[in-house]
């Protein structure tokens, strides 16, 4: 008698669900719950909200505009069209870039870069620094911008390590005209 044994490649783990992420009470927007998310510290999500509601509603005091479209135009200027992952070929590291899909990637990626120069800003209140990132971010400039700027300087340096060099230099230009 032959016992058959057929195995197949299981994690141990159980793979992580990617979670849905609700839309904020208020303003009824994901990106905006994604930001109090972000500026959540130490478990103090009211904190959170109240900085980032004040932040928003100044900006619409300011502008006179609609203070989520003005967020949602800043978070698309700030998001990055590519990204760069070292990767080690014949003993050397390369900067390999990739095109990325306008996704929960890049999005991440540029809130993480408005706080980062809200974080760089200091002697002020955090509702401040929140509020003139935001309104430097939708005016293209500030410290965010310099990061994207910088990144996609990057991939067209090494556009030439990617597999198809010509669709990142494509989307980095796509940006500019």
């Amino acid at each position: 008698m032959i016992l058959l044994i057929f195995s197949t490649k299981m994690p141990r783990r159980p793979l992580n669900k990617k979670r849905i992420l609700l839309p904020d009470p208020i303003y009824n927007n994901v990106s905006v719950h994604m930001l109090i998310n972000r500026v959540l510290k130490s478990g103090k999500k009211s904190l959170a909200y109240r900085i980032v509601y004040n932040a928003l509603k100044e900006i619409g005091e300011s502008t006179g505009k609609n203070p989520i479209e003005i967020f949602e135009t800043a978070l698309d200027n700030v998001t990055p069209r590519v990204e760069v992952k070292p990767k080690r070929r014949a003993g050397a590291i390369q900067m390999v870039p990739r095109v990325l899909r306008a996704g929960e990637q890049s999005k991440a990626t540029a809130l993480r870069w408005i706080l980062e120069g809200c974080h760089k800003r200091s002697g002020i209140p955090m509702l401040n620094r929140l509020k003139n990132e935001i309104i430097e971010s939708f005016k293209k400039t500030g410290y965010a911008i310099r990061k994207r700027d910088e990144l996609h300087k990057l991939a067209v340096v090494n556009a030439m390590y990617a597999r198809k060099p010509q669709t990142v230099i494509n989307a980095v230009n796509q940006l500019t005209a």
